[in-house]
């Protein structure tokens, strides 16, 4: 029985040994899982056809997509632009050159190329496998360091499905008085940026403001995942991760929303210093946009657990695919915009938490056959492996960051973020501008 990881290797070792004369080879992979070969050249080029076809379908078993369509030519396909014009492919070999067209129904941003590599301005986004390991309230708090030191925050809290920055910095108190929270929040924006309604009139009906204690010199804007007057919240949700079609026939998914969300913000009279994304648990799409295509840095927050690093172990063998992952990691490689978090450690555990986030990464790092100058080591700190600590402090159990006279006070928040805060800031603001941040 061929199983779903079977069929690719079947197709590429049958396009290699058949019809390594033709290549580029295309491997196409439907939303079943089928998969068939697709060659850039006429019919009458590609001798015997109809045998080929169907001795690769008969091999794939299940996962063969029918006897004459498990090997086409340009001529029997409707639309061969979508495949061999894209640029959303993934090169699975070189010689001959095989490359696959993965048709998902999500999660597809894994491995588009980024939209910008820099972003316009300092902007971060925390990450992370699974849920309560601290990545709001590390966001939250470090909004609040920012601010202390004069900084315009936009917060923008990208998990919808279990909203948390939102509510951490923001009062919803009874009364207009006391709920700062503004009228809309990020599904509003995503369901009008599919008929093209997201302007800078709705971006400003959707600032919450952060009350914070006198005399700080910055400021906090939140972005919500809704807001006091957001309705059908169910149903704009069902609707917020679909992609639509611009008026130039570009397909615009949930990373050029979000991207547009940004540009709004830095055409502001008053423009944001920095933006921090807080994206939602698990492989989702709303992780791999915050992730990969907006440029941001991004932070990897783990537990040191067998669940979190297999699970990151799986997230990092996709991502070798990326465009944006290249051999050598030259500066705009992806993996130096990504940075692991030892989330909620004890200082007794740190060598132990490094040395599973170093072999785990190893599942992103280049392959090498021996040891090397360039090899990434395990104790260099400026690696995207080297956990970046945030301490467990047991005073920040069920703390909240919307009312300055019960937030945690400043000796607390030194204790668990100390580490991060410096750190954080030396990548995200002090590398954005490249001036030294302290």
């Amino acid at each position: 029985m061929i199983r779903f990881h079977h069929a690719l290797d079947i197709a590429r070792e049958f396009g290699s040994r058949h019809l390594a004369d033709y290549e580029p080879i295309f491997i196409v992979r439907d939303l079943v899982g089928r998969v068939s070969l697709a060659l850039n050249i006429p019919e009458e080029r590609l001798d015997s056809k109809s045998t080929l076809s169907m001795e690769l379908n008969e091999s794939l078993g299940a996962y063969g997509p029918g006897p004459w369509e498990s090997v086409q030519s340009r001529d029997d396909l409707l639309l061969p632009e979508e495949i061999f014009e894209t640029q959303e492919t993934i090169c699975l070999q070189e010689n001959p050159v095989v490359y696959l067209v993965d048709r998902l129904i999500n999660n597809q941003d894994w491995l588009r190329p980024p939209l910008m590599e820099k972003p316009l301005m300092p902007l971060a986004a925390a990450f992370s496998l699974k849920g309560g390991v601290g990545r709001s309230t590390t966001f939250a708090a470090w909004a609040h360091h920012l601010a202390g030191q004069g900084y315009k925050v936009l917060a923008v809290d990208l998990d919808l499905e279990a909203p948390g920055l939102q509510s951490l910095l923001l009062r919803q108190d009874a009364g207009p008085r006391h709920d700062r929270r503004p009228d809309f929040g990020i599904v509003d924006w995503l369901v009008e940026s599919r008929v093209s309604q997201a302007d800078g009139m709705l971006f400003e009906d959707m600032l919450g403001s952060v009350e914070l204690a006198p005399g700080v010199p910055g400021e906090i804007r939140v972005v919500p995942a809704f807001g006091r007057e957001t309705r059908d919240y169910v149903a704009k949700l069902g609707r917020a991760y679909l992609p639509a079609v611009d008026e130039k026939g570009r397909e615009c998914g949930l990373a050029e929303a979000i991207m547009g969300l940004l540009n709004m913000a830095l055409q502001r009279a008053e423009p944001f210093d920095i933006a921090l994304l807080d994206t939602r648990a698990g492989m989702h799409d709303i992780g791999a946009a915050a992730v990969t295509r907006l440029g941001a840095h991004a932070f990897f927050f783990a537990r040191n657990d067998i669940q979190t690093w297999t699970a990151y172990e799986h997230l990092f063998e996709h991502l070798r695919w990326s465009p944006a992952v290249k051999w050598g990691m030259p500066n705009e490689d992806l993996r130096w915009r990504l940075s692991t978090v030892g989330a909620m450690a004890d200082f007794s555990e740190l060598e132990e938490l490094r040395s599973r986030s170093y072999v785990t990464w190893q599942s992103l790092y280049d392959e090498e056959t021996e040891a090397s100058p360039d090899t990434p080591d395990e104790m260099d700190e400026n690696m995207p492996h080297w956990p970046v600590p945030v301490y467990e402090v047991p005073e920040l159990r069920g703390a909240s960051f919307n009312d300055p006279d019960g937030a945690p006070p400043p000796e607390i928040l030194q204790r668990a973020f100390h580490d991060f805060f410096s750190i954080a800031g030396q990548r995200v603001i002090s590398d954005h501008s490249g001036e030294a941040l302290w």
